[in-house]
């Protein structure tokens, strides 16, 4: 697990951790797959700094866990919370991606909030043939 203070840094950093792991992941995921797991934390992340609500005494906590069949990504922030939109609308001109980029590339997403905020999601990996 990782830890970054809510900063406008919080996503480079959050994507260096990432790629400082790189040699893991590219075990179980492609090229393509790496790139959506760089660009959709970094989206989590900084979701967490806009709306999470984190302070610096809370940081926002990145877990990135490789299973069997899937790579799992779950952003932990001490914010209230949000109710997750039926279908993520067109991004804004301002912003708006993030969600909307999660629900197009990732395999499955979710939020759980039990005490504090996490959003997440999989990635599968390929089958092998």
């Amino acid at each position: 697990m990782h830890t970054f203070k809510p900063h406008a840094r919080a996503a480079a950093k959050a994507r260096a951790a990432l790629t400082a792991s790189l040699d893991l992941f590219s075990e179980v995921l492609d090229e393509q797959r790496l790139d959506d797991l760089r660009l959709l934390t970094s989206e989590l992340v900084s979701n967490s700094v806009r709306h999470g609500g984190s302070v610096p005494q809370r940081p926002i906590r990145v877990r990135v866990s490789v299973m069997d069949t899937h790579v799992r990504v779950s952003v932990v922030d001490s914010g209230p919370g949000f109710a997750v939109p039926q279908e993520p609308g067109l991004p804004g001109v301002d912003g708006g991606w993030g969600l909307f980029l999660v629900d197009r590339l990732a395999d499955r997403w979710g939020t759980d909030g039990e005490g504090a905020t996490t959003v997440w999601f999989e990635l599968d990996r390929p089958t092998s043939k």
